[in-house]
């Protein structure tokens, strides 16, 4: 079999069933081709979940240290390719039949830790630009609702809660639009929101934009991200303290 045939045979073997459009298009089968490799040695799928920290910490190292134009770009191929190593974990566990569902957590919490260090990394390079404390508390205010989502999500999650235990990766399988347009407008800005929290989806884009002087590809970043964790945080909290903290509750 060709190396050509066999990355396909592995992309179609191995990706999901549901997935996000980067993902189906430019992730996993950038991962196919590391799943091609990786499948004929000792890896297993959580060590290569590990391997993707390590490269995603020259990431960070990037943005905090090679604070221009070109240092945020090579910050950006390192993410997507930190990611593409975040896909080959789960596609080679998927070939190998090595799944398991705390590995399917362990990914999740590797995750949501990269975030964290993403928007820290970002807001520390800004103050170092900027000499401006504000961003300082930008990113501290910042990692603190990525941890705070992190949570919540975890809890609304539970099968004590949403009444059916939802894993992990739940969250790719997107509806269809409805047809009414109220219903329609509220699905197509969840779904907004959802390719923003999917940094790895555009952190290159505003890479490139940040090649024009008049753009500053940081700051946007921590616009759009940080804005979306701030409305999840107070829908998904709101929602919780309405539905725990009304009487009726102790009555379903």
């Amino acid at each position: 079999m060709g190396l050509f045939a066999e990355i396909r045979r592995v992309y179609r073997t191995s990706k999901k069933a549901q997935d996000i459009a980067w993902n189906v298009y430019v992730a996993r089968p950038c991962a196919a081709v590391m799943v091609a490799m990786l499948r004929r040695t000792p890896l297993t799928p959580n060590q290569v979940t590990i391997l993707g920290v390590g490269v995603f910490a020259f990431c960070v190292a990037a943005l905090i240290l090679w604070r221009d134009w070109t240092g945020f770009f090579v910050a950006a191929l390192i993410l997507e390719f930190a990611y593409f190593i975040d896909c080959a974990d789960g596609q080679l566990a998927r070939l190998t039949g090595k799944t398991s569902e705390i590995g399917a957590y362990f990914d999740f919490l590797i995750d949501e830790f990269k975030a964290l260090l993403l928007v820290g990394a970002v807001a520390i390079r800004v103050w170092l630009e900027t000499s401006e404390p504000l961003w300082l508390v930008v990113g501290i205010g910042g990692a603190a609702l990525v941890s705070i989502a992190t949570s919540l999500t975890n809890f609304v999650r539970r099968p004590e809660y949403a009444g059916a235990e939802i894993k992990p990766g739940a969250s790719a399988r997107q509806p269809k639009m409805p047809r009414n347009p109220v219903k329609a407008a509220l699905w197509l800005v969840q779904r907004t929101a959802s390719f923003i929290v999917h940094y790895p989806s555009w952190f290159l884009f505003i890479a490139l934009a940040d090649l024009h002087p008049a753009f500053d590809g940081p700051k946007w970043f921590l616009y759009l991200f940080i804005g979306v964790y701030v409305l999840y945080v107070a829908k998904t909290g709101i929602g919780v303290v309405l539905r725990l903290g009304s009487p009726s509750f102790y009555k379903s």
